[in-house]
């Protein structure tokens, strides 16, 4: 996986990224559907864009930006890096169907993305 070190997932805890922007999770529970809630003081939406999910890698364009926001359709694979491939096999970050996840990305890095087991779609949301 690529550049591994300077990718993070936010938790339930409240890093910081390298402009000081606090990042926080809020869980609500309505009328016992849970959702999740992240946060990002100080930083805007520079784009959004969709990649398909499928039984081979599949490449964004190029981000810049200092996180994205990840929401994949179905379970996914996710690879980051100058030309990454996303395999199912363990060593790239997996992400569940249906739950947002921010993570920190060196500008100019590409993403790749691999279906665990059912086609579907990787919504990516890139901030600054």
């Amino acid at each position: 996986m690529g550049n591994v070190a300077n990718n993070f997932v936010c938790g339930d805890f409240h890093p910081t990224d390298q402009t000081g922007s606090r990042i926080t999770k809020k869980s609500t529970n309505t009328g016992g559907v849970h959702t999740e809630h992240v946060l990002v003081d100080g930083l805007t939406l520079v784009s959004s864009s969709k990649v398909a999910i499928g039984s081979a890698s599949a490449q964004s364009g190029t981000l810049n930006g200092s996180m994205v926001r990840l929401t994949p359709t179905q379970n996914c694979h996710v690879a980051f890096g100058a030309n990454p491939t996303a395999v199912a096999d363990g060593t790239c970050m997996y992400l569940p169907a249906g739950q947002p996840i921010v993570v920190g990305i060196t500008s100019g890095q590409k993403l790749a993305v691999v279906q665990d087991s059912t086609a579907g779609s990787l919504f990516i949301s890139v901030m600054a």
